[in-house]
């Protein structure tokens, strides 16, 4: 392998990585979609958010265009989960942050759901 060829398989590795990021917010319709788990008691929430009336657009505060700040307390424990996203215009993720739990994929969410029942 020469160097070349070596080069060209780092560049295509790190490709594959950022492609295979983990989709935390999912778009149906109207509505925003996310998954979280509680830190302290393994509570599961379903978040929905109307993109028509619980969207911020962001003018001028960096690189995205709307944000979404939810605070979810659930009913096993009182601990505050604290979520921020960052969107594209198109709604796609640019980052996002969460202090008291952690969010989960659609499929993360739904194999927890069935371990539970």
């Amino acid at each position: 392998m020469g160097l070349f060829d070596f080069l060209k398989s780092v560049v295509s590795s790190n490709q594959k990585d950022k492609k295979e990021k983990r989709k935390l917010i999912y778009n149906q319709g109207d509505l925003l979609v996310f998954f979280a788990e509680c830190e302290k008691c393994g509570e599961l929430f379903r978040v929905i958010i109307r993109k028509h009336s619980e969207l911020f657009r962001t003018y001028g505060n960096g690189p995205g265009v709307y944000e979404i700040k939810k605070e979810l307390i659930g009913a096993r424990c009182q601990n505050k989960i604290n979520v921020h996203f960052t969107l594209k215009q198109n709604f796609k993720e640019i980052s996002h942050e969460v202090d008291g739990g952690r969010l989960l994929t659609k499929e993360e969410y739904e194999e927890l759901k069935n371990k539970e029942e």
